[in-house]
């Protein structure tokens, strides 16, 4: 075979832990591989590389350039980094090698491999010879970890990292134990002999360690490759995903002492308790958004301190015997109902396909209906799936539009009321036939037996109800299955896809209590009118709705038939007696704001006149200073510039960085108003990346809020004065705060930026108009309400004259601030220049990337405020 010599730049790659891996779980293992193996080699190809062979778990590549290998790398590391994550590691040198009979060969080679089995996950290690090759290159970033002493390697290499964004670039600290640093060019060669004589025992050590010391090497691999991966992953999630939590639990065999895997605990799961009702059942789950993963055993009930991933999960409790029970959801706060009991009903005991819902509260995480939450619902029954064309059949079959015994309510339409022959004469199919408007000759289409019922009215699903023996769902009850707070996990599996209804429960997105469809496919009528007569509420979007009518309060006439009109029902248990109250009409909120204008200026500047405060003097003192990670905190106290009041704010300031500092004051979220004590750490889990860019984070403690709680009860605006006197507060407050930051020395008060997060987003769409010393804001799923208040609380009116630079992140499936309702309509009434306004919108939902928060954030901050020196 034909032999060559030619320079090339040699990459290899690895999975860490691969071996282990398949021991403990070879179906995952096998999946990161491929994910591995089809990255790469759409990598490969885009630029101009050669797989020279697979090893296993490991490969060898080859390029012609050491950019394009770099670039190579960059890409395939961070899809490994994404969920689920594959523990890759890489290395590359640059070299002449010989090619022959399709290998490489050569001290180049061994040099690559030396620096792959020294990189840790997440990082790619390279050489001087390839570094030297990208001094020209402005897109690529590394750091020097100094120079090493590697196996087999008579010279010490000095070993780069690339440091480019989302790549992991280890402290030296996690490199101790895989090599020995070289210290000086000037070392004697009497000790350079002994550092080489050390490096061949770790070498041997290394080799024979499998077979003598295997604990030993376990606990280096997790303290140094696995614990610097769970960081990356949760540095970078909000909530971290599962493969974050897989990787702390093989860490935690090894090195379960180690503080900082104790630290990341909480970060990664939640710890419950769970009993069924009998117990005996076994319990598994699996990652929602993975529908086709094997389910994984968490052993069977009672089970005491379990720990589960935080993310949202999919699980079923089973016992021979008894009905399966489905649950949507996790034991995590915020994130959805939670459950400790879980009652078992014996197979054939409940009606066929429903599910049993327990105690709850129905929260209505609907929009214009949030008003509404905090109705206690006694445990009932809930159809597993929407009413089919099939069952909707016996029902007419069985006579069912003949038969007066089961239309109980007076027909409306647009608030004329109707008589029942003249209501009847329109609930008809295509030939003119009782029954759905897409139906023809009294039945439905051939092949659609099993698809939802759609084509009728509110009325045509009340009595079927009758006849089935069953009702129609309140609009609280359907709250309570629907589990709208979760959308952005839903509405990906569920039916929007604008052509036509698909069979019941055959898409893989449930709600909580395994409740199927409740996102699209048909809409669902509900029990409940509105305050107009006759017009009924509809909710979940159809297949033909855009997805944010998943979250919408919607309502149309209950004589409407259109394709998309469905329904599903619920059964009361016996004794339940609190329904009638729940059955009344509610008047839905919202507000269409494309017919609404603001006010004229001349009225704004009234309005405006309500923040003005007497600049009376601050007296602040600082209560308490607290060291973190990286950050360093102080609590002040001042006036209020108001009443009398004093307020507080903290302060974080970068531990290294020096000032003067660009402050950024944070608005919160709603939390505050339900909490009664701030944590002083809560800022700095969210936002150290502030204090990281080298930007002080402000954080008011706003009245009605933490240690300062009142009789506010909510963040929704309304038409109290209650509601303005709290707004005219903040906005006083927000200034007061500033004025404080303009009296330090080690504060850039001309360059102070806002950072909203969802209340605090919509407060900025109304703080910036009122102090003008705030330059540029960013708002974190910040958006428009449909409650009214009064004039001079309106968000409304001060939108246009907020002029700063904004910057806007949104999640598509936002169940608080709709994209196109509420979202859209914020970002075109904003004052702001187009060409200094910008909305990002993520496929999330109330909760954007952390990695997108934190890049576009600063990214922003840097533009409009100056990069930080």
């Amino acid at each position: 075979m034909s032999e060559s010599r030619q320079l090339a730049a040699i990459m290899f790659a690895d999975i860490a832990g691969f071996s282990a891996m398949m021991q403990t779980d070879e179906k995952r293992a096998l999946a990161l591989r491929q994910k591995l193996k089809d990255k790469l080699e759409s990598a490969i190809e885009k630029y101009d590389g050669k797989i020279v062979k697979w090893m296993g778990d490991g490969v060898i590549c080859t390029f012609n350039s050491a950019v394009q290998s770099i670039h190579t790398a960059i890409d395939v590391q961070r899809a490994m980094l994404q969920d689920p994550v594959v523990p890759m590691r890489v290395g590359i040198h640059q070299a002449d090698v010989i090619f022959h009979d399709g290998d490489v060969h050569g001290d180049g080679v061994n040099i690559a491999s030396r620096l792959e089995s020294f990189a840790t996950i997440g990082s790619i290690f390279i050489s001087s010879k390839v570094q030297d090759d990208l001094k020209s290159q402005s897109d690529i970033e590394t750091v020097s970890l100094g120079k090493y002493l590697l196996k087999n390697m008579e010279e010490p290499v000095e070993i780069f990292a690339v440091s480019n964004e989302g790549l992991v670039v280890p402290a030296n600290k996690k490199l101790e134990g895989k090599g020995i640093k070289y210290v000086s060019d000037k070392i004697s060669i009497k000790k350079r002999t002994l550092l080489l004589r050390i490096a061949i025992v770790l070498a041997i050590l290394a080799v024979s360690g499998y077979f003598l010391i295997p604990p030993y090497l376990n606990k280096l691999n997790a303290r140094n490759t696995l614990l610097p991966a769970i960081q990356k992953i949760a540095e970078d999630n909000f909530y971290v995903p599962t493969s974050g939590f897989d990787m702390a639990i093989e860490a935690e065999k090894y090195i379960a002492e180690d503080s900082a895997l104790i630290k990341l605990w909480p970060r990664l799961a939640t710890t419950i308790s769970i009993e069924t009702v009998p117990s005996g059942a076994e319990v598994f789950w699996k990652d929602y958004d993975k529908p086709d993963d094997e389910w994984r055993s968490a052993g069977s009930t009672p089970l005491e301190d379990l720990k589960l991933p935080r993310g949202y999960l999919r699980m079923e409790f089973r016992k021979d015997g008894y009905q399966t029970v489905e649950y949507a959801g996790p034991w995590a706060k915020s994130i959805g109902p939670q459950i400790d009991t879980v009652k078992l009903d014996a197979l054939e005991s409940l009606p066929k396909d429903m599910a049993r819902i327990p105690d709850n509260e129905a929260r209505m995480y609907i929009v214009g209906l949030e008003q509404t939450g905090g109705n206690e619902i006694e445990e009932f029954l809930m159809d597993k799936f929407e009413v089919t064309n099939k069952e909707f059949k016996e029902f007419v079959d069985a006579g069912g539009y003949a038969d007066t015994s089961f239309w109980k309510h007076p027909f409306y339409a647009k608030g004329v009321e109707y008589t029942a022959d003249e209501a009847m004469a329109t609930f008809i199919d295509k030939t003119n036939q009782p029954g759905p408007a897409n139906w023809e000759a009294g039945t439905y289409p051939d092949g659609m037996e099993s698809h939802p019922v759609t084509g009728i009215s509110w009325y045509e699903a009340a009595a079927y109800a009758v006849f089935a023996k069953k009702k129609l769902p309140t609009i609280y009850h359907w709250s309570v299955v629907a589990h709208t707070n979760r959308t952005q996990y839903i509405v990906p599996l569920s039916n929007f896809n604008g052509k036509s209804t698909v069979p019941v429960g055959s898409l893989s997105g449930y709600s909580a209590f395994g409740v199927y469809d409740l996102a699209g496919n048909a809409r669902e009528w509900c029990m409940n009118g509105s305050d107009i007569k006759g017009q009924n509420y509809i909710l979940g979007g159809g297949w033909n709705d855009p997805t944010y009518a998943f979250n919408d309060s919607y309502t149309q006439s209950a004589m409407d038939r259109s394709v998309a009109n469905g329904f599903r029902c619920m059964k009361l248990l016996e004794g339940e007696t609190a329904v009638s109250q729940l059955t009344a009409d509610v008047a839905p909120l919202f507000r269409d704001y494309s017919l609404e204008k603001p006010v004229d200026d001349k009225t704004f500047a009234l309005i405006l006149n309500q923040f003005i405060y007497d600049k009376t003097p601050l007296n602040p003192t600082i209560e308490q200073t607290i060291n973190g990670e990286g950050w360093k905190a102080e609590k002040i106290v001042y006036d209020a510039g108001y009443n009398n009041e004093e307020m507080e704010a903290w302060l974080y300031l970068p531990e290294k960085a020096e000032g003067p500092y660009q402050p950024i004051v944070f608005f919160p979220g709603s939390n505050g108003i339900y909490s009664t004590q701030y944590d002083p750490e809560y800022a700095p889990r969210l936002m150290s990346f502030v204090m990281k860019s080298g930007r002080a984070l402000v954080v008011p403690i706003f009245k009605g809020t933490h240690d300062r709680h009142d009789d506010l009860k909510s963040d929704l605006p309304d038409e109290t004065v209650f509601y303005k006197d709290h707004l005219i507060m903040w906005g006083k407050e927000v200034q007061r705060t500033i004025d404080y930051l303009e009296t330090r020395s080690d504060i850039q008060a001309d360059k102070i930026g806002y950072l909203g997060w969802s209340w605090g987003g919509y407060m900025g769409g109304i703080m910036p108009a009122i102090d003008k010393r705030i330059k540029a804001s960013v708002l974190n799923v910040g958006g428009m309400v449909m409650n009214k208040s009064l004039p001079e609380a309106d968000q409304l009116n001060y939108l246009p004259r907020v002029t700063q630079p904004t910057l806007m992140l949104n999640g598509k499936h936002d169940m608080f601030f709709p994209a196109e309702t509420s979202q859209k309509p914020m970002f075109e009434f904003l004052g702001t220049p187009d060409a200094h306004k910008k909305r990002i919108v993520y496929e999330a939902g109330h909760l954007v990337p952390r990695v997108g928060f934190m890049k576009e954030s600063l990214a922003w901050y840097d533009r409009y405020l100056g990069e930080v020196k």
